[in-house]
């Protein structure tokens, strides 16, 4: 059996060609479709693309929208003056079926980089205890723990 047999009946589907690009409003209904609650997904889509400290950046191929990285941009006071930018990776989704194909790693370096870009000083992923796949995701792209949030509800 030649090398080119064996990769051919190799049961692992290759990945499909993958583009990251900022979503448009054409992306709605596929992006409503990522999400866990379909009751709020629309609302919750329409709030992201409004929001003007909000960036979408979707990863897409000839099947259509695979996952989603929600970014969301502050711009923090210096003690010593002047200003930074952080960028928080507020959601990063991708389809079930499309899960395991390093999609989210593509998202994820795509909103790296983006962020350096735009000149952020540092970008922050917010992770439950509890969520410890979500940890080890972020920990393998360099993300370190840093000081917890402090939080009351209003």
């Amino acid at each position: 059996m030649s090398i080119v047999e064996a990769q051919l009946r190799s049961p692992v589907a290759l990945p499909p060609s993958i583009r990251v690009r900022l979503a448009g409003a054409r992306d709605c209904d596929e992006l409503c479709s990522l999400l866990d609650n379909p009751a709020y997904a629309r609302e919750q889509v329409m709030a992201w693309m409004t929001d003007p400290a909000t960036t979408l950046l979707v990863a897409q191929s000839e099947i259509g929208v695979l996952g989603v990285a929600v970014l969301m941009t502050r711009v923090v006071a210096r003690p010593e003056g002047g200003i930074r930018k952080i960028v928080e990776v507020d959601n990063l989704v991708v389809r079930a079926d499309q899960r395991g194909r390093r999609i989210g790693r593509r998202l994820l370096a795509a909103a790296v980089e983006w962020s350096r870009q735009r000149r952020a000083v540092q970008v922050e992923a917010f992770v439950g205890e509890v969520d410890r796949d979500a940890r080890r995701f972020y920990e393998s792209f360099g993300f370190a723990r840093s000081s917890d949030r402090l939080v009351l509800a209003a």
